[in-house]
């Protein structure tokens, strides 16, 4: 029976697969100048969709499956950004991967060597969305008269700084562990900025903000078609993470997130229990994807790898991923969040993840979520508290934490004490879309999952401390083997 499920599953990727051979890779990655001001003129914001690879609309790059088909052929585990935060999660304390399958290189840490085709994705995924809006940035007059011109310069520097930030804690410890640690290699035109090199943490963060404060600055009237598209507000979103990554400017981090969630409201705690990860029309969600019967990527998918309820990977094969034990009973009793896992005796597998349901079915056309607002409410509040406003933090987490928890209270802890609260609170409202391990990072929290009552497999049951070596990807071996700039020497280690 098991046979013939994946042989199933494995025709089902052959049909997707079928479209890709259709498109040029090579053709899609740049538009040329007379291309871009051509689609300028008539349309700027298909000038911007056709550098991220979107194919007559429908077709988003980040939400492709196999976006680096022509150099790790087609895999499960390559469907886009939700990929990848699949595999952040993986890589943490607060995730369960039950058996060794598709995504446990993420989940038992082989895949962050230069040999394996996840590191392949996550560097090929980004470079290749930078190298795409570099196409736009290099063409566009930072104060261009034509204002559609300048939102869509803006838009195309905040996906790239997004792209490098993703890229900057894939493959070196934090910002505040060491500035000037090798960093990734910079490309940006409109600076004559073409290094090759691993250059330093430092020089890409610099690079980063100054791309998002362009863009906050000069994307201000935009008004965007769809949720999918960026705009102000999201920039803001992006900004903030930024901010609450480096500790550089904890004000200016509490005002990003506070612009970024103004206007979209929390969902209720029966929202979130049932059916509030597959709509992009739910009140609180800032950024995603509109996935539709064009765009599913079928079984390679989010709801197929993470859905215990959708009969993919998961609910066909029982690839599941549950919570952790210990998150799972750091959860009050009175938090409705609690309700969406399973306890120890869960019929279906032990703490069960019911969080994400694509309630489509089997035709997997659930939205992927890539920014929420309450999001920003525990970033407000974590740099709030960071800043010493300890009253003021408490009562930004309790206005998010009271919609999901009716016994909570409003927290009077101060200093750590406090900032561990908002950290609980994160692993808990955000579990599964991409966080915890990136946070564990920038946290100093240590990979621990040997433990007595541990729920991980014995594949899985590894512990790091924050800042091995293991913490960090390495850099591919076809980057090495193709950039002269960057040998074995600067490789990140074993």
């Amino acid at each position: 029976m098991k046979n013939r499920i994946l042989y199933f599953i494995s025709l089902s990727f052959l049909i997707v697969s079928c479209s890709e051979d259709d498109l040029n890779h090579e053709a899609k990655s740049l538009v040329t100048e007379q291309q871009l001001l051509e689609l300028a003129e008539s349309s700027p914001e298909a000038a911007l969709t056709i550098n991220l690879g979107v194919e007559d609309g429908q077709y988003a790059f980040m939400r492709e499956y196999s976006t680096n088909f022509s150099d790790t052929g087609s895999r499960a585990d390559d469907f886009g950004q939700k990929s990848i935060d699949l595999g952040v999660d993986l890589l943490s304390n607060d995730a369960v991967q039950v058996i060794d399958s598709w995504f446990s290189n993420y989940y038992a840490y082989r895949g962050r060597t230069q040999d394996f085709s996840t590191t392949r994705i996550i560097w090929n995924f980004y470079y290749t969305i930078i190298m795409n809006v570099n196409s736009i940035i290099g063409q566009i007059a930072p104060d261009a008269s034509d204002e559609s011109l300048v939102h869509l310069r803006s838009r195309a520097m905040a996906i790239r700084a997004y792209s490098y930030f993703n890229l900057i804690r894939f493959y070196q410890h934090t910002y505040k562990a060491n500035p000037q640690a090798p960093g990734v290699p910079l490309y940006a035109p409109e600076q004559d900025i073409n290094d090759k090199s691993r250059g330093t943490v430092q020089k890409v963060y610099d690079l980063i903000l100054s791309d998002l404060s362009y863009a906050y600055d000069n994307i201000e009237g935009y008004s965007r078609p769809s949720k999918e598209k960026l705009n102000r507000r999201v920039v803001a979103g992006i900004y903030a993470r930024v901010l609450l990554e480096t500790g550089t400017n904890d004000a200016l981090c509490a005002q990003m997130a506070n612009t970024a969630k103004n206007g979209f409201a929390l969902m209720s705690a029966d929202e979130w229990v049932n059916g509030g990860f597959d709509s992009i029309s739910n009140s609180e969600w800032m950024w995603g994807a509109d996935i539709n019967a064009e765009s599913s990527t079928i079984y390679a998918s989010f709801f197929s790898h993470m859905g215990t309820l959708n009969a993919g990977y998961t609910g066909i094969i029982g690839v599941y991923k549950t919570i952790d034990a210990r998150l799972y009973n750091a959860i009050k009793d009175t938090d409705a969040r609690k309700d969406a896992f399973g306890d120890a005796n869960d019929t279906t597998v032990p703490y069960a993840s019911y969080k994400f349901y694509d309630a489509s079915g089997s035709s997997f056309i659930g939205d992927y979520v890539y920014m929420r607002a309450s999001e920003m409410y525990l970033i407000e509040a974590e740099a709030e508290a960071r800043s010493g406003n300890d009253a003021k933090a408490a009562g930004i987490l309790y206005d998010l934490v009271s919609t999901r928890d009716s016994g909570y209270t409003q927290s009077d802890k101060t200093g750590a004490s406090l900032l561990s609260e908002i950290h609980l609170q994160r692993r808990i409202e955000l579990w599964g879309e991409g966080f915890a391990w990136l946070d564990m990072k920038r946290n100093n929290v240590n990979l621990v999952r040997d433990y007595a009552g541990s729920n991980h497999p014995a594949y899985g049951k590894i512990d790091y401390a924050y800042d091995d070596n293991e913490m960090r990807f390495q850099i591919p071996e076809k980057e090495l083997d193709n950039n002269t700039e960057i040998n074995e020497v600067d490789q990140n280690p074993l």
